[in-house]
């Protein structure tokens, strides 16, 4: 498996195994050639790597395992935050200081508009820093942990989009100064702008070149995994990111009882799915391990196994395998889950792979029988809700067939924001009517406005799932609002978003008023309406009378060291989780391989109840995902308490 490429990427779906394959990889090439520096390196901010090789691991490399010399294997899991100090302590002056006089604008208020683009870059930092540790040989190859599906493909637009935002800053960099300011002052920044565009190209080049880049796309053979592998694998080939391999996660073998062949007979039209995507990019499947590999001496055993590349074929499925029919959960739950919480909003957030759109959309089958109109949305770019729901949902809200009052509605980030964009440079460009509009004589802050949210912190995109939602809570026309939001990593972004959008709006607001005279009038009141809607949306957020959060999970190890630590990200913002919901827990067996694994779940679970401090509600494994209404309705009220509330343990 081993090869010359110098940058490994490992990505996909959260939940997949992402972390465990590429540590495993890592260590396998460090033992090919103990003489290389192999750095394995998380950009995930779950920090699983630590959790995984049970060693809390430091920003800057540390040695894991050594090798001939230097040689060897590090590892490291980066703070973003911490390597765009230094960063943006030349970045912001550079943007400022390259502002030129505008037709209306001055330069320190053009320089203010640039200087509000710095939040949100420290991704593309963190992947600046991984090339820069390649350019000096300070390490031969570099394996990455990456961010989940929408993570990633974001990451991977941010050097395209910085690109575009440093040619709308060099139109005005290139105006004649004006006054008193020295012609020479701007040169030296200038030149550090020209450097970072540089350095942009590079790390384009080189995530595009397959000779010197991979990435090993990681999956489960699951319906909602499998959707978001075909859509990721389609948007990396888009962008031109080669893909090497897909690496099927978690196959179950041939051997066990019939609940294990139909676990197994549910992943074969999967794994064919993805054989289909493309016949020159291998499938590789890797076996489910009863326990699952922790630890550098459980690493290295993995990784032998693995990389030896004998596991694909014996776990090969024939055509005859096929998935079983659904396996009903018992109707009458030991303890009953207790009802959800009477709020509005009401936040079904997780890790990735955890089953969080089924859980979300369950809930609200079931609320709009008990209570009326619900809105079920989707404000993940990776959607799922028309594969549990099994109907087409778009960015209207639609009626869902069979229900009486369930709306659902998969949000089109990108449309709304394009549409956002096209409004604000329609009331930019009307504000500067006889300027030029083209060519070098454009004024920079015509420039710079009509092109307004490539001014804007990355990220600023999801401003339409803020949006939305509040425009869902003034409405009123909904008694409950089921979100099912991205894969939350160790922050929720649409909570980190409420910052970062209204210090962007609230400065670029106060530049706009001061020149309302000048026909910005329009523009002004643009932003103060996204600005309002913005604080709307944080009131809520902090309101427990409107929002409260269900926290899914799985009952496994590393699941619930995740989980404590989302539990207290949320805890920190003072935002109200109701409960921990543990899915997917395996029904008593005699199968010796079934039952272990429902004890390892329930232990799990038990220890996530014991730490957090919250009640943990159990939802049970149906045989299959469950889809459609029939199928999310008995999910649900298959639900019960882990522990019996006071009330039942009394009677």
């Amino acid at each position: 498996m081993s090869d010359a490429r110098v940058l490994h990427f490992f990505g996909g779906k959260g939940g997949v195994g992402k972390t465990t394959l590429a540590a495993s990889y890592a260590l396998m090439l460090s033992e090919d050639a103990p003489k290389e520096k192999v750095l394995l390196v998380s950009l995930d901010a779950t920090r699983s790597l630590s959790d995984l090789v049970k060693k809390k691991l430091p920003a800057k490399p540390t040695k894991l395992v050594p090798g001939k010399g230097e040689g060897g294997l590090y590892a490291a899991e980066l703070e973003p935050a911490a390597l765009l100090k230094p960063f943006a302590a030349k970045y912001i002056p550079a943007l400022e200081k390259a502002a030129g006089k505008g037709t209306h604008l001055s330069e320190e208020d053009l320089g203010k508009i640039f200087a509000q683009a710095v939040p949100g870059l420290e991704e593309l930092v963190g992947l600046f820093h991984l090339q820069t540790l390649l350019e000096d040989k300070e390490f031969d190859r570099i394996v990455v942990d990456a961010s989940p599906t929408s993570h990633t493909l974001r990451l991977f637009d941010l050097p395209q989009g910085l690109r575009k935002f440093l040619g709308i800053v060099k139109t005005g960099a290139e105006k004649p100064a004006s006054g008193s300011k020295s012609k020479k002052e701007p040169v030296v920044e200038a030149g550090f702008l020209e450097e970072t565009g540089a350095r942009a190209e590079r790390l384009l080049a080189l995530l595009k070149d397959g000779t010197r880049s991979a990435f090993h796309l990681v999956a489960l053979a699951e319906p909602v995994p499998e959707a978001q592998t075909r859509m990721l694998f389609a948007q990396l080939r888009e962008r031109g990111i080669p893909v090497t391999e897909i690496l099927v996660n978690q196959v179950e073998a041939k051997d066990g009882c019939p609940a294990c062949h139909g676990r197994r007979g549910l992943q074969a039209p999967h794994v064919r799915k993805f054989q289909a995507l493309d016949k020159n990019v291998p499938v590789h499947l890797v076996a489910k391990r009863e326990l699952a590999p922790r630890g550098l001496d459980g690493l290295k055993e993995f990784s032998k196994e693995w990389t030896g590349g004998k596991e694909t074929k014996p776990l090969e499925f024939s055509a005859a395998e096929g998935p079983p029919a659904l396996v009903r959960a018992p109707s009458m739950p030991p303890i009953a889950a207790p009802p959800l919480p009477p709020t509005r909003l009401i936040f079904f957030v997780g890790q990735g792979g955890v089953g969080k759109s089924s859980c979300a959309a369950a809930a609200a089958v079931t609320l709009t029988e008990k209570e009326g109109p619900v809105l079920l949305i989707s404000t993940d770019p990776a959607h799922s809700l028309s594969d549990v729901l099994q109907s087409r949902l778009t960015d209207t809200e639609t009626q869902v067939k069979g229900t009486k009052g369930l709306y659902a509605r998969e949000l089109d980030v990108a449309g709304w924001f394009n549409a956002l964009r096209k409004r604000l440079k329609e009331k930019a460009e009307k504000a500067f009517e006889g300027a030029p509009k083209s060519g070098n004589d454009v004024p920079p802050d015509l420039a710079a406005l009509r092109n307004l949210l490539e001014c804007a912190p990355p990220g600023i995109d999801e401003l339409a799932a803020l949006s939305c939602l509040t425009d869902a809570l003034v409405q009123e026309r909904f008694k409950r609002i089921v979100v099912d939001p991205a894969p939350m990593v160790t922050a929720m972004r649409v909570v980190e978003l409420a910052d970062t959008a209204k210090a962007w709006l609230s400065a670029l607001h106060g530049v706009l008023s001061k020149y309302r005279a000048k026909g910005l009038g329009e523009l002004a009141d643009d932003v103060a309406a996204l600005l309002k809607h913005v604080k709307r949306f944080e009131e809520a957020l902090a309101s427990p009378n409107e929002s409260r959060f269900v926290v899914v999970t799985r009952g496994e190890d590393l699941a619930a060291s995740r989980t404590e630590r989302l539990v207290e990200y949320l805890k920190e913002k003072k935002l109200q989780v109701e409960r921990v919901l543990v899915n997917r827990v395996g029904p008593k067996s005699t199968c010796p391989k079934c039952e272990n694994r429902r004890k390892l779940e329930l232990n799990a679970a038990k220890a996530i109840e014991k730490k957090i401090g919250l009640p943990v509600t159990m939802a049970p494994a149906l045989g299959r995902h469950p889809a459609g209404l029939r199928e999310l309705k008995a999910f649900r009220t298959a639900w019960y308490a882990l522990s019996a509330p006071v009330k039942i343990k009394a009677a």
